[in-house]
């Protein structure tokens, strides 16, 4: 099978009875409920992708696990060459409809992280993890990281918690599995996947192994409960007022565990503390480069539409709207440079995968992503305040009085009236609706926060080195070639 079809994925969904809750409502059917619309529409699209011959070598590999040709939702990445592909995936579908659902990349660390544990402990969970991977690449599945816990107090190791649920936890160990209970937060797109993996959000001690953890389920096991944020957009879609959040956007999840069972083999950590270092490591290399790489596509789309504000305004040759511009045209080349070089910079791991570099590759998002809401703020400047002033889709629509919307709209000469109010309408939905505090929070916070950057560039930053180096040219410190003259 390994590449199935639109189709197919909609009946996949359909046969899940996941327990999913919106707004107080218990809901039996997502496919048919217009709140999960955008996401199943965008979960879509990778399949559709992977089909179309224009894109299909884009977003497809051949995977030697299965010897076929596998989604790069699932595709591992041994070389630099693998990690190049990604992110021109990423950079080509995040730069023409804003999200690549990226994030799910960071699944294929828990490779690398298995085989540490099993040479060190003689364990098999890397034989575990293969075979689920094999079973995700079979038959095209979807899944969804649980990674971030809710935490409690943040001062407070796992085990300290006043509430010992506020990290995920196992609370008894079985012959034929584990139960495990506590919740995920931020859960993207949970309920309209196959599986939920959940990995450690942070490095743990001895005394926090029951929270070292790591597992694969269904979405629709017993016991896991989604407690859904709706997406950005209107639940019905509208062609002008809301352009871009009627066609994509992702429902959050508060993802909840109560004694929900795992067998065995979909178990990949069950308190190896020691070795949550290594996956934070790995996991926050790869998830640092698909999200630097996805804030600047997303920021060449900012940069297309304030141009195309400009040239609709007439002031297109105005020197501050060139500077502007030309700030966004930096933002953005430095973020894909950046991931460029992260991924050319790559480490081959003893397990066969490539980890992306995670210097270069934190340095990137933190610079892209801070850069990311003053772009938002130029694209609605260059525009107008009529973007949080302009008439209704159902009055531009309307017989009568739509005319003289139409009329009062004209801007440059040659520019049809409508194509101008579309394009309002465009930055309206982007910087003063409820889909823009979505895109700022997520270049802001997902995939970390900036301070989580500063902290791993530092961390990872050989300071010792270009010390070494400045003793050399103060001369405290002999070098052949200096100082000899």
């Amino acid at each position: 099978m390994a590449i199935i079809t639109r189709e197919q994925y909609l009946q996949s969904i359909a046969e899940q009875k996941p327990a999913v809750y919106v707004g107080g409502q218990k809901i039996e059917n997502i496919v048919d409920n217009p709140v999960f619309r955008t996401t199943i529409n965008n979960m879509g699209l990778g399949y559709e992708w992977a089909n179309d011959p224009q894109f299909a070598d884009l977003v497809t590999a051949w995977s030697p696990l299965i010897e076929e040709k596998v989604s790069f939702w699932t595709a591992l990445n041994y070389s630099a060459d693998d990690l190049v592909r990604l992110i021109e995936a990423i950079r080509t579908f995040s730069g023409r409809y804003l999200c690549t659902m990226c994030m799910s990349i960071g699944l294929g660390v828990l490779w690398a992280t298995t085989y540490d544990i099993d040479q060190a402990k003689g364990t098999d969970y890397h034989q575990r993890f293969k075979n689920f991977y094999k079973k995700l690449q079979k038959n095209d599945l979807r899944f969804c990281l649980g990674v971030m816990d809710p935490k409690g107090d943040r001062t407070l190791n796992p085990s300290q918690q006043e509430d010992p649920d506020q990290f995920l936890r196992v609370v008894e160990k079985r012959a034929d599995g584990i139960i495990v209970r506590g919740a995920k937060m931020h859960t993207t797109s949970a309920p309209c996947v196959h599986y939920f993996v959940a990995s450690p959000s942070r490095v743990m001690g001895e005394e926090d192994q029951d929270y070292a953890l790591s597992f694969a389920v269904p979405v629709d096991t017993p016991g896991l409960t989604f407690i859904i944020r709706p997406a950005a957009g209107p639940l019905e879609p509208k062609e002008m007022e809301s352009p871009i959040s009627s066609e994509i956007g992702f429902v959050e999840c508060l993802s909840v565990f109560e004694d929900v069972f795992v067998p065995w083999e979909n178990v990949f950590m069950c308190g190896e503390w020691e070795f949550t270092p290594q996956f934070i490591h790995y996991f926050s290399s790869y998830v640092r480069l698909a999200k630097g790489t996805c804030v600047a596509a997303r920021t060449d789309i900012l940069t297309g539409v304030t141009a195309l504000a400009a040239e609709y305004n007439g002031i297109e040759k105005a020197s501050h709207v060139k500077s502007k511009l030309t700030d966004m045209m930096m933002t953005a080349s430095l973020g894909w440079g950046c991931s460029l070089a992260a991924a050319r910079q790559c480490s081959i791991h003893p397990s066969g995968i490539a980890i992306p570099d995670i210097l270069v590759s934190n340095a990137g998002l933190y610079h892209t992503r801070l850069k990311f809401v003053e772009h938002m703020y130029t694209m609605q400047e260059i525009t107008g305040g009529i973007v949080t002033t302009v008439p209704g889709e159902k009055d531009y629509q309307h017989p009568e009085i739509g005319p003289l919307v139409d009329k009062y709209l004209k801007g440059k000469t040659g520019v049809a009236a409508e194509e101008r109010y579309r394009l309002i309408q465009l930055v309206q939905d982007m910087t003063a609706s409820r889909l823009t505090g979505y895109l700022m929070s997520s270049a802001i916070c997902a995939g970390g926060t900036p301070e989580t950057n500063r902290v791993e560039v530092f961390r990872n930053y050989d300071l010792q080195e270009k010390k070494e180096r400045a003793k050399v040219l103060a001369k405290i410190k002999p070098d052949h070639y200096w100082g000899r003259y």
